[in-house]
Parts: C-alpha cells; structure tokens; sequence
C-alpha cells in the first residue's frame, strides 16, 4: 500500500525548504525587508515539524514515539513563538506586551515539553497503537491522557491565531490589499487544519494531523501573494525610476562599460542639442577636450568600479562635433558612478551633466559683492560699496543716500563714486526726482530716458545720465532710511540682474547704517543721562580723564564741584517719582546756564550732581577762591524757588570741592575725595560747602580702618561687657547697667561714642544689638547659678535700628527662654529717638514686652522731645535723666529743668534715675529735688564682671 501520509509530509518537506531558501534570498536581498526574513525561518521550522510527524508515524515503540512527540512539539513551540512577530512585522501593528508575552509563554512551553516524560502532550501515557486509514496505510498512534500543560497550549495556540487574523483583517480593512486578503484566507484556512489536529492529539478524532498540510497551503497561498506583491513593487518602482530619470533636471548618460552611449534623457538632448540615435559612434572615452580638460582620471576611476564628482569646467560645444545647441561656452558639473550587478560586474556607468554656468556667474558676482560689501565699517564701508558697485556694472555714477530725519524729504549722501573715483559728499531734495519714487517703497528701475522722464531733475542734466536704477534702505521695522542708486551715461543692460544685486547691496548698507545709528544711540545712552540730558556717569569719568591729563601737561588747577540736593526725598516720598524727576530736569538746566561754557556738568545718579570746571592759573589760593565763587553760584542758584507745574520749591544742596591734581593724581581719587568733602559738608549741615583737606583722608582712613575692624570684633572676641551699678537712695544696690566695650587689638580700647555711629552706619548694629542681649542674659543666669549677691534688673541698651526690626520682640523672648531669666528682672533701655520713629509701632512692641513681664526705661530722658503728649501714651517702667544735665549741677544756680523732669516722673508715677552722678553735691541736689535712683562713678564705675561681682560682694 503507497504510504500516502509520508510520501505527502515528505513534498510538504521539500516545498518548505523551497519556499524558505527562496524568502530567505529575497530578504537578503532586500536588506530591510524582515519580514521576508522571518516567513523563511517559518518554512524553514516545518521542515523539522514534518519530519517529526513522519518519524510519530513510523515509531515501532513507546520510547521512539515519546521522542518523536518531544521533538515535534518543540519544533511547534519555536514556529508558534516566531508566527507572530512575522505577523507583526508584515501588518505593521505590533503591541509589544502581546509579542513578548507570547513569546516568553512559548519558550517556558519549550522547555516544559523537554522536561515532561511524556511531552506536553500527555499527563499520563498509556502506550503507542496501529491506526488503519480509509486507504490501507498504517500509522501509530498515542494512547493516553492530557494534562494542564496540554490545555495551556492549546489555549496559546489559539491567542497566537486570533491575534493573526485581527491584525492581517485590519490591515485588509485599512489598505484592501489583495495580498492581506490571500494570507487571511491562508491563516484561515491553517487555522481549521490546527483545530483538527488539536482534536486528533485529544484523541476527539480518529485520524491523521492536517495541520502541516494546512500550513503547505498556507505557505503556498502566501508565498504566491507575496511573489505578487513583489513583481507589482519591482513594476511601480521601475515606472518611477523611469519618470525619474526622463523628468530629472538633470541631464543623465547612460554609458556602456566600454564609454559608448546606450541611452540618454530628454534633459539631456536638451542641453546638447543632439538625439541619441546621432552618438552611436561617439566614444566619451576619446573626447579630445574631455581630455584636455583633465576630466578623464575621474572616468577611469568610476570605470574601474568607483563614484567620482566632476568639478565644473567649461566646455565649448563647438569643439565637439556632435553637439549642436548651444553654441556658448558652458561650465558643466558632473556626476559618476557605476552600477554593478550581483556578482560585483560592472554593466553600465551614469554619467549625469549639471550646467552650472549661472551659478558661476552669479559666484563671480557675489565676489564682487563681497568686495563692495567688505568688512569695512562706518565711511570706509560706504565708499569702499560705491566704488565695487559702479565697477561691477560698469556705471559711471553710484551713491548711499540717508533720508534727512528733520525734513523728511531731504537726501543727504553718505558716499559718492563718479568715474570710478571717490567724490564729495552732496544733498539734494527729493522731489520730481526718481528718487522721489525709490524712498521708501521699491526698487524703481529706468535703463534708459531717464532725463525725459524727469525733467525737473537738474543733477540728471549736469551728469548726462541716461539710465537710473535705485532700491530703498529700510530698518527692521520696515522704516525708510536711504537708498542706493546706480547711474550710467549710457543704458543700463542686464537690469534684472542688475536689480538683484543691488538689494543685496541695499540689504548689507541697510544693515551698516543701522548699526551706525545703533552705536550713535547707544552712545548717547552710555554717555548722556536719559532723564536731564546731561552727561552720565561714564561721560563724566572719560571727561575727566582726558581733563586730568590735560591739566597736569598745561600746569593748570582743574576744580570738581559734587552737588547733592538737601531733602530731596521728601519730594520723591511725598509728591510722587514724576514731580521728582521734573525737580531734577529743572535743576539740570539751572547747573547748565550757571556753568555754561566754562565747565561741564553731570549726572552721577539720585540726586548728585557733578560740575567740572579748569581754571587757567597754577596759583592754588587763587583757584579755590574761583572754585568757592563758582560754589556760592550755585548754592544761590538752587536757593532760589524753582517751579514745576503750579508749585514752588526752595532747594538746598551741599556741596563738596576738590582741586587737583594737587588733592588726587588720579581720578579714582578725585572721585573718593570729593565724596569725603561732601560727606563732611551733609555732615556739618544742609546748605553747606566744604574742601577737600588731607584730615579728612586721615579722618576717612581712621573710620575705614575701625568699620574693618568692627567686623571682625566678635569673631575675634574684641568685645566685652561691663557693668555699672545703679542704687537708690540709701545706696542699696536695685539694678545694674551692661555697658559695651571694644578692645582692639592694634588700636587699643575704643570708646562706644566712636564705634557705636560706625555700627549703625554699617549695619552692623543688628548683629551687635543680638550679641550685646545674648551675652547679657547669658551673665546674668550665670549669676544665679553661682548664688551672687544681685537680686536687681539688668538693663541692656537697645538701638534705635535695633528696635524697629520686625522679630526683635521674638528675639527678647527667645533668650530669656534660653537662658531661663525672669522677665520681670530684665529692664530694656531705649532712646526717644528709637521710640518715636514709629509711635504706634513702638506702642505695639513695648506693650507686648512689658505683658510679658519685661521693663522698659526711656533712655537720655531730655535730650530729644520729651512731651507730655508720647510720654502718656507710652507703657514704661522709668525714665533716665541724661549724664549731660546731672553734669551742670552745683549748688550755685537753680535747675528747673532737672526739676521739672524728676516732677514729670512722680506725676505720671514713673521712678526716676539719674546717670552721671560723679560728686556728692549732685546727689544731694538730685535728692533734693525727689530723686531716689542713682548711677555714676560716685558709686561704682563702669568695671569688668568680675570687678562688678567683687562690688556687689561688699570690702
């Protein structure tokens, strides 16, 4: 009996293989095509599957029908793992996740059916028996039962086809391609034969497998449309390359590999004029000018199997006897390159043709455009632009003008070419001019005629101009700014070409001339301050530069006045920024008219002003008293009412004075040294004017060294505390005073009177204020623990910058909690001054304080306003009479005032203390008077904390 079932799995086997090497050469073929690639693994993988089944067949036992089986369902793993991603790959809709987990599934498959005794096929395995088919041949068969891993795979199998008909049916659906159709219906069709050989390996069915017959008809179907789908791209693809060629710009030869013509373009036949019937004799290899032009290296070099570019050259038609049109000289670029077939031959050479004649020309322009469009700046470029623009189209006349900005209908020139020289500068009106059509709109040409077309036009008539071609100059705005015009005696040819580059010309002159007025309008924001007009800052410091060297080479005295406006803040603060800075044009003018033409004047900023005068004398007395003149001008100028608006203001200034070089030998120190004479001038009070002298540098240099030397005062614990008691009137000891001292370590001890002003300055008394109250309470529970004989307040000196902190009343409740003192036994001294900056903010903080149980004390009691009105409204525990009253006690004159003050305090009930106290005629006068709190000398001095604590202990 023919063994029907083999011989068909065999055919099945050899056409796999066929269709697999096949799909295989096409694929390596085309480099890009996967999913060539991945069919011809799948054809390649049923091969073993098939012989598999053959060998199931044909096993004589158990364990050759256990191997084959193994066999068989590892090879279905590996081709159900690769089918989708050729699915994927072919209808282009890949979900990832999906791919990979099929993937990873079948894997774990694969190596779960080599780890199983009896495959996946079997749970349990009964034996092999003999199946009889319809026609008399034999086949074994399995006998047993399923397991999981079987039903999981079927499961698989079946994610795997319902994914593969989804994405071939959305792609038929998208495209409605006849090849999607053909590989639906093949899949469909593999998928019925898979079910029945599903069904079979259940033993549902008593029958032979059809799945490898129905992926024959699978492969069979596919590989027909894809062989079709080939031929169709191959067809479109030779169409377009076709269309390609004949419709190319380009002219393109296709050449033998001996140099004879086998086919040209119609671009080609165009640029020579001959047809390709006419070169059946003409070798390019013996092209004679070909040669002469050194073309023929880049033949032999693409002859022999490499791609080559042809620099352009130029080629004469007329020298070559087959071309006919054009009869000019061309410069012709070209392109080789050969093409090979499969095995590396050589069977044609392509030679494309550029004509690139324009673009040399245009090349050989822009080199002259280059020139006229150099990188010269300013004059030079315009001139150096006229001059390459008249050369370049051979014109006897060209010119930039710039549209006069006052008139606005005014052309003034910037640089002239007549006769191929430079020539004078001139202006001219625009109107009945051709000009007049040119500014401002478009570039207006007349290659001939032009004196007819504008009569009116005299500087036509006077230069014989015949033809006129003019662009305008615009700015990035599209604003006009000027224009360029060429002119000739004689028609102007070419005027297209012509026109093009003179707007490259126009572009690059517009481009300059905006810069030019860039740099003119920067420069006058550098060198002119935009409020008042006057000279700014930089101006000033260029100026007197240039002064000082002027004055030292002339032997002469250079003064340096610098202004700064009394109260000048008030107006900003009160009446707005805008009535300000009209105050400050008007005092600009003022400055202007007194000084004049003798000096300069300038803005430095705010409200300072500088005056620069040279006075023609070496006399240094002699100088200063113009100087002070010049000075008095001023003052008196700005003394006077200045109006702005409907108001009326009366302005001071302070004024500081420095001749040099004799007081600065550079302007650095010019500047420093005048600042320190208007310092000292602000300083001594408003209206005034003052000198630079050498004190004030020493002055100025003691003050820099001690600011220096504060900051590093508590790094370097420079500063100390003392402490001076405070009694009452039997001498008992009720508080004490934390006094601060600085110990330098160069300069020696510093009195608070010096340091404390530089402290404020500086800023620095915030830092020091916090050091001086940290370090007081710090002593003060020291006290406590070690049991000294102080049950008083402690009271401690606070700023005025100090107080109006917004956290300060967070940073005196932080160190009590700190140092855990009784509030009630810290006493807080503070001035009028620090309390009135901001009543009802000062109200606010002292009420805060003394709820929690701090004292308060007004400090210098008398020195400032001391009225009833404040003194009622704010919360205090004592008022301080200043040491500068106490000192003026004697018994030889009546106090009132001191009196007075002490019987304020008893009427508001507030205990009084008086500082100062150094004799006992003081305290009895004080005592006279109803004082009953005492500190000075009388009866302790200011003394270190273990001096203090030795007092407090008593002799």
């Amino acid at each position: 009996m023919t063994e029907i079932v083999q011989l068909g799995l065999l055919v099945l086997t050899g056409i796999c293989i066929y269709a697999g090497i096949t799909h295989l050469l096409l694929a390596l073929h085309r480099q890009s095509n996967v999913s060539q690639l991945l069919f011809a693994g799948l054809c390649l993988l049923m091969m073993p599957f098939s012989i598999s089944h053959i060998l199931i067949y044909q096993a004589a036992n158990e364990r050759e029908f256990i191997q084959a089986l193994n066999w068989n369902l590892s090879v279905l793993c590996l081709f159900l793992g690769l089918f989708p991603w050729f699915i994927a790959r072919h209808t282009g809709k890949q979900p990832l996740p999906l791919l990979i987990g099929l993937s990873t599934l079948f894997a774990l498959l694969f190596m779960v059916n080599l780890s199983q005794p009896y495959s996946l096929q079997y749970h349990h395995f009964d034996g092999i028996r003999t199946l009889q088919l319809p026609w008399g041949e034999l086949v074994t068969r399995g006998i047993g039962d399923s397991g999981a891993w079987t039903y999981l795979t079927i499961a698989t199998v079946f994610m795997v086809f319902g994914y593969a008909l989804y994405a071939i049916g959305e792609r038929y659906r998208r495209e409605r391609r006849g090849t999607d159709l053909a590989m639906l219906f093949g899949v469909g069709v593999f998928l019925l034969a898979s079910i029945q050989g599903i069904l079979v390996r259940l033993s549902v069915i008593d029958f032979i497998e059809l799945g490898p017959f129905g992926y024959l008809l699978m492969v069979i179907i596919m590989s027909a449309a894809y062989s079709r789908e080939l031929q169709l791209h191959l067809q479109n693809s030779e169409r377009r390359f076709r269309s390609l060629v004949e419709q190319s710009p380009f002219s393109i030869q296709l050449l033998s590999p001996d140099g004879f013509t086998r086919q040209v373009n119609p671009a080609w036949e165009k640029l020579w004029g001959v047809k390709v019937e006419g070169l059946a004799s003409y070798n390019i290899l013996q092209d004679r000018q070909l040669a002469e032009k050194g073309v023929m290296p880049y033949f032999e070099k693409s002859f022999t199997g490499e791609t080559a570019v042809i620099p352009p050259i130029i080629y004469n038609p007329v020298v070559n006897r087959i071309a006919q049109e054009p009869s000019r000289d061309r410069w012709i670029q070209g392109y080789i390159y050969p093409i090979k077939d499969l095995a590396g031959t050589i069977t044609d050479v392509v030679l494309m043709h550029e004509d690139v004649t324009d673009k040399k020309r245009v090349e050989d322009a822009l080199r002259l455009i280059a020139a006229g469009v150099s990188a010269e700046t300013g004059e030079a470029f315009f001139q150096q632009l006229t001059l390459n623009l008249a050369k370049l189209f051979d014109a006897e006349y060209a010119f930039i003008g710039e549209l006069e900005e006052k008139t606005v209908a005014r052309i003034n020139t910037l640089a002239v070419c007549a006769h191929g020289q430079t020539a004078a500068d001139f202006s001219y009106p625009l109107a009945g001019t051709p000009c007049a059509n040119v500014m401002g709109q478009i570039t207006c040409a007349y290659p001939r005629g032009v004196q007819q077309l504008f009569p009116e036009d005299q500087l036509l008539v006077e230069m014989g101009i015949e033809g006129y071609i003019g662009t305008p100059l615009f700015d990035a705005q599209g604003q006009p700014l000027g224009l360029i015009v060429v002119l000739d005696n004689k028609p102007l040819e070419h005027i297209e070409q012509v026109q093009e580059i003179l707007e490259i010309f126009a572009a690059r002159a517009s481009a300059e001339l905006q810069r030019l007025r860039a740099e003119t309008h920067i420069r006058r924001m550098a060198y002119y301050d935009y409020l008042t007009g006057l000279a700014s800052r930089a101006h000033l410091h260029e100026y007197l530069s240039q002064m000082l060297r002027e004055v030292k080479l002339g032997k002469e005295i250079g003064v340096l006045l610098l202004i700064d406006l009394d109260h000048f803040k008030n107006i900003n603060d009160v009446l707005s920024h805008d009535v300000g800075d009209e105050v400050l044009r008007a005092v600009a003018r003022r400055l202007d008219k007194v000084v004049a033409e003798r000096g300069f004047v300038a803005r430095m900023g705010g409200d300072e002003f500088v005056v620069l005068q040279r006075i023609c004398t070496s006399n240094l007395q002699v100088a200063e008293e113009m100087a002070r003149e010049l000075a008095h001008q001023i003052l008196e100028k700005l003394l006077s009412p200045l109006y702005v608006g409907d108001r009326a203001f009366n302005l001071g200034a302070s004024i500081g004075v420095v001749l040099f070089p004799e007081n600065g030998e550079g302007e650095l120190d010019i500047m420093r040294h005048a600042d320190m004479a208007l310092y000292r001038a602000k300083h001594l009070g408003r209206g005034n004017i003052q000198f630079y002298t050498l004190e004030m540098h020493d002055t100025a240099t003691s003050r820099l060294l001690l600011e220096d030397g504060l900051r590093r005062a508590i790094g370097n614990g420079e500063l100390e505390l003392y402490f001076q008691a405070q009694v009452d009137i039997n001498g008992q000891c009720i508080g004490a005073e934390a006094l601060l001292r600085w110990h330098h370590s160069e300069l020696g001890d510093i009195a608070p009177e010096a340091f404390i002003p530089i402290a404020e300055e500086t800023g620095l008394i915030h830092t020091i204020g916090r050091w001086v109250l940290d370090q007081a309470c710090s002593k003060f529970a020291a006290w406590r623990t070690a049991g000294a004989l102080f049950s008083g307040h402690l009271s401690v000196n606070v700023c005025p910058w100090q107080f109006s902190r917004p956290d300060f009343v967070e940073q005196v409740r932080h160190v009590l909690t700190k140092y855990r003192i009784d509030p009630g036994r810290l006493m807080l001294e503070l001035t009028e001054t620090a309390l009135l900056l901001d009543l009802d903010e000062a109200i606010e903080k002292l009420t805060v304080l003394r709820k929690q149980g701090i004292k308060v004390s007004m400090d210098d009691f008398g020195t400032g306003y001391s009225s009833l009105a404040y003194l009622r409204d704010l919360p205090l525990d004592q008022i301080k009479i200043d040491k500068s009253f106490v000192l003026e006690l004697s018994s030889a004159v009546e106090h009132p005032l001191i009196e007075s003050m002490i019987a304020i305090g008893k009427h508001m009930n507030l205990p009084v203390i008086a500082e100062g106290v150094e004799t006992e005629v003081q305290r009895d006068i004080l005592t006279h008077f109803g004082c009953e709190n005492f500190q000075g000398f009388l009866f302790c001095r200011p003394v270190p904390e273990r001096d203090f604590l030795k007092w407090l202990a008593g002799p």
